[in-house]
């Protein structure tokens, strides 16, 4: 009996039997009350059902620990030149602190670590800086970069320049000593041959090449260019994707590459043994390092255990400053005109032009001067080092990054040797204050590693189940099938097994419930209050 036909008739009845209630017999009333007894169930019975509430879905767990705030960058602390250019890049380009510091600090270390080591207590530090500083795509970091390195770039052309200008009058001279060789050697007597060549002397040297920055080379390239060119690179990248997924970083050269890398940056030599080339071994070289990452890239280089353990990843100093996308005003002002960026490039070409200095009886190999540590200075390092060491302990603050950390004195002698000759380039020593705002930078780093270093590391399967939410959510979807993620679904995951790889992580973390769909996988998606 439906609904509507239901109400009407209990209502008649019931009136009805109200009105006869108090003539009618017991018995009669009686069976009139069950009767309505028995319309009421009918009428219960007939109403239609109400869809009883789901019960609430737990609040899915993070997939991450979420990456905690960063500290400010230290920008006071660049010093009287480096400050204000710091400034202005981030007043009128707009990127991150740490992506303007780390971009002009580089620079800097490119431009000073042929003139200068640092010697404390028979201990040699180069003034080559890694820097590895991650931002988004839309950081500005291209433009930063550009800015930073604007007058290396213009020294490396005018060297290209005269490089080629040199290379005309070498294969003349070359031709020449050829010819005059073979002239001899058509002289029968052989002590008259010898006599000759000797007096001809080796063939003219080659010039040197002029390159200065490169930004995703070989070993074999950067060893041919240190061997063959200034003796002083950098290896400077505003997008390094390029160099990670590069063949010097692909799986069976990337020991190799850290190895070579990372022993130019503690002593500055390597060796070449070739079938081809023969042997030699090259000594007095510098290189720094600058790779801007994204941090899709970066959480795959992070989380590489080679490039951690075996310390290059340890040799660099790590930022990842908050990013400034949605905050962002133009400004009317041209900083090529700015007066703290033309101060900036003018000190940075004076170092450029200046010539290194050499072995002598060489052509490229360095031989910087030394740059002691006064007094006060001294004591302060001591005081530096020892607290480095103790926050190391099991207990301490480094104890998770011990790999940076145990290196975290040393990064802060090369930042005071760079900001040290970069503001005075003839000087012999480090002050107590330049050291001091040089530990200020190092500490920052440091903050920066046990900030980012096991955070930023993110398994495959955890990646991957971020992508189906992140796909799933731009586009309004609650429910979602294997079939729908294979055909349609992100790159990474067009596989079967990353498929149940990523929809099993988020079962067991409270994002997906497993739900039927025919012959199909299927899931509910769960985005709770946890988005």
């Amino acid at each position: 009996m439906s609904a509507p036909i239901a109400r009407p008739l209990a209502t008649a009845v019931r009136a009805s039997l109200e009105d006869r209630a108090d003539s009618l017999p017991p018995s009669v009333r009686q069976r009139e009350e069950r009767a309505d007894r028995e319309l009421g169930m009918v009428q219960q019975q007939a109403a239609p059902k109400r869809q009883a509430a789901p019960p609430a879905r737990a609040m899915p767990e993070p997939l991450r620990r979420a990456l905690p705030e960063p500290a400010p960058y230290p920008i006071d602390a660049l010093g009287p030149i480096l400050e204000p250019a710091a400034r202005a890049l981030l007043d009128i380009v707009q990127a991150g602190d740490a992506v303007a510091g780390a971009s002009l600090l580089a620079a800097v270390s490119l431009a000073v670590q042929p003139h200068a080591d640092v010697h404390v207590d028979g201990r040699v530090s180069p003034l080559s800086l890694w820097h590895v500083t991650i931002a988004e795509s839309g950081e500005r970091k291209s433009a930063v970069d550009g800015w930073a390195l604007q007058a290396h770039r213009e020294a490396e052309r005018e060297a290209g320049v005269g490089f080629r200008g040199d290379m005309v009058g070498h294969k003349v001279a070359k031709r020449a000593h050829d010819l005059a060789v073979k002239r001899a050697e058509k002289n029968k007597d052989v002590a008259s041959i010898a006599a000759e060549i000797r007096r001809l002397g080796p063939a003219p040297d080659a010039p040197l090449l002029p390159y200065l920055l490169v930004s995703e080379p070989t070993t074999e390239a950067l060893h041919k260019l240190l061997a063959a060119g200034r003796g002083s690179v950098g290896l400077f990248s505003d997008d390094a994707g390029e160099f990670i997924g590069g063949h010097a970083m692909s799986t069976e050269h990337k020991t190799k590459t850290a190895a070579s890398l990372s022993r130019l940056w503690d002593k500055g030599e390597f060796d070449r043994i070739r079938v081809g080339d023969g042997a030699s071994k090259h000594y007095g070289k510098r290189t720094a390092l600058h790779l801007l990452l994204q941090p899709v890239i970066a959480e795959t280089v992070l989380s590489d255990d080679l490039l951690t353990g075996q310390g290059f990843l340890a040799r660099c100093l790590l930022a990842w400053p908050p990013t400034r996308a949605g905050t962002r005003q133009y400004v009317e002002r041209d900083l090529s005109a700015d007066p703290a960026m033309a101060a900036y490039w003018q000190r940075m070409s004076a170092l450029l032009d200046r010539p290194p200095p050499l072995r002598a009886g060489t052509r490229n190999e360095l031989e910087p001067r030394r740059l002691g540590l006064d007094a006060a200075a001294k004591a302060l390092y001591v005081q530096l080092a020892n607290g480095i060491e103790c926050s190391m302990r099991p207990e301490g603050e480094m104890a998770p990054v011990r790999a940076w950390a145990s290196k975290g004195s040393e990064q802060a002698l090369r930042i005071a040797g760079v900001l040290t000759v970069f503001e005075n380039p003839d000087a012999q020593t480090i002050s107590a204050g330049t050291l001091q705002r040089a530990g200020e930078i190092a500490a920052y780093h440091l903050g920066e590693a046990a900030r980012i270093v096991g955070t930023a590391a993110i398994p495959r399967t955890i990646r991957h189940a971020e992508l189906v939410l992140d796909w799933c959510r731009a586009r309004g979807i609650e429910t979602v099938s294997s079939r729908d993620l294979l055909r349609l679904g992100p790159n990474a995951i067009r596989t079967a097994d990353a498929v149940s790889a990523a929809m099993a992580t988020l079962e067991h973390h409270g994002w997906a419930d497993p739900i039927k769909s025919g012959s199909r996988r299927a899931w509910l998606l769960n985005f709770g209050a946890a988005q």
